[in-house]
């Protein structure tokens, strides 16, 4: 039997060795291609597939390929499920901004979605706002009713999604309905492939602890240019202010500082805006976490997972070494002298799952607006899974902070 389109592409990797040989990935691979085909029949509702993990072991990678050798004919969007429920948010809001304004909006915009591509292709599917948990069932009940596939990563099974949230009862019918409606498949891997060694001096330094030397590599960046404010739209007609510099790629070097940054009052939307628009944001002012932070926490860890997805570089001054960052918000039990770094090093899989903040918007349930952005007085992690799912992120977000440094980062397979 010849090789699909899929395999083909994956086979080149592995041969290439942009990936090393997995059983599992090469068994995913199948199945997804076995999706694609069934796609082209017409009038098929297949099942879509529900990829999850631990950080590193190639779901993104895999899920990158299946959208980018899908079929012509079938129409696809790949995107970060932060992005995703941004966009569901704003429909939400311009639904509810109309005078014609009656009902339940959502109904209108999954088949709006669903008109607009057949196969939604999210990387890192997380629940942790109860905003958007209380959204799910009925903004994906109508996608799916209009023969919507579904293929997402993420680093938590479906029954582990808004783990302590508020009113998770509400919430359960969806995971009964995603299962119902995709395949979930465990993705078995060991080795997370952005610790991989690239050799020393290879790597691209990322993580400082020395400010003479971030300011020089700074100052090496800038090569004499001068900084100046910079205006970046976001949405709702707001926007972010900050110092950069148009790069030779045509995308903004930032310098900010962790304060300005991730204890202020800014969001998902903010950092995605900062994210799309800057290539390199040099970040000073990182330091140990108090294990009372868990806001400033989980804002950094939405800057490391929206910088990632849209392959902006990140590069930190801290006060401590990177493992030593995180130490006092990891659970108890790994803190001891040399097992977070070993925990933290070898794998990434801090209890082994992890996940991501979603809107981090403000949407309406009834008639009550409930906040899920940087507001004041608007908790990123005031209890429930949005505390819970601090620890289980910070896995994910050292092992993307270190790929940052691989000299292939950012560079399209």
């Amino acid at each position: 039997m010849s090789k699909t389109s899929l395999q083909a592409a994956y086979a080149a990797l592995l041969t290439h060795q942009r990936l090393s040989p997995n059983p599992s990935q090469a068994a995913l691979v199948t199945r997804l291609a076995r999706l694609q085909a069934d796609l082209t029949i017409p009038y098929a509702s297949p099942k879509g597939v529900y990829i999850y993990g631990s950080v590193g072991i190639g779901k993104s990678r895999i899920v990158d390929l299946f959208a980018s050798t899908l079929p012509p004919s079938v129409s696809s969007r790949r995107i970060h499920f932060h992005e995703f429920m941004m966009d569901i948010h704003t429909r939400l809001h311009h639904a509810r901004s109309q005078a014609t304004f009656a009902g339940d909006p959502l109904l209108q915009i999954g088949r709006d979605v669903r008109n607009e591509n057949r196969v939604l292709c999210f990387d890192e599917f997380q629940v942790t706002d109860i905003a958007d948990a209380l959204i799910l069932r009925r903004l994906f009940g109508s996608i799916w009713e209009s023969c919507g596939v579904v293929v997402a990563t993420s680093n938590r099974r479906p029954e582990a999604l808004y783990e302590n949230g508020l009113n998770r009862s509400l919430f359960l019918p969806f995971i009964e309905e995603l299962r119902n409606r995709c395949e979930v498949w465990k993705l078995e891997g060991s080795e997370d492939y952005r610790m991989r060694s690239e050799g020393v001096d290879r790597r691209v330094k990322v993580f400082f602890t020395n400010d003479k030397a971030f300011r020089r590599n700074f100052m090496d960046v800038m090569s004499g240019a001068e900084m100046k404010q910079v205006v970046i739209p976001v949405l709702m007609n707001r926007q972010i202010q900050v110092s950069g510099i148009t790069g030779r790629d045509g995308k903004l070097v930032v310098s900010s500082s962790f304060e300005d940054l991730c204890q202020n009052f800014l969001g998902s939307a903010d950092y995605y805006a900062l994210c799309k628009a800057s290539g390199v944001i040099y970040l000073s002012g990182l330091r140990k976490f108090r294990a009372d932070e868990l806001d400033f926490v989980r804002r950094f860890i939405t800057l490391v997972d929206l910088a990632y997805e849209t392959k902006t570089r990140i590069v930190c001054l801290s006060t401590v070494p990177l493992f030593e960052v995180f130490s006092n918000i990891v659970p108890r039990k790994m803190a001891v002298e040399g097992q977070l770094k070993e925990d933290l090093g070898r794998h990434m899989t801090v209890k082994g799952e992890g996940g991501s903040s979603s809107s981090m918007m403000s949407t309406f349930i009834g008639e009550m607006e409930w906040s899920a952005t940087g507001l004041e007085n608007a908790s990123l992690a005031s209890g429930g899974a949005g505390e819970t799912d601090v620890g289980f992120a910070i896995g994910r977000a050292v092992s993307r902070l270190y790929e940052m440094g691989s000299p292939s980062y950012g560079v399209n397979d």
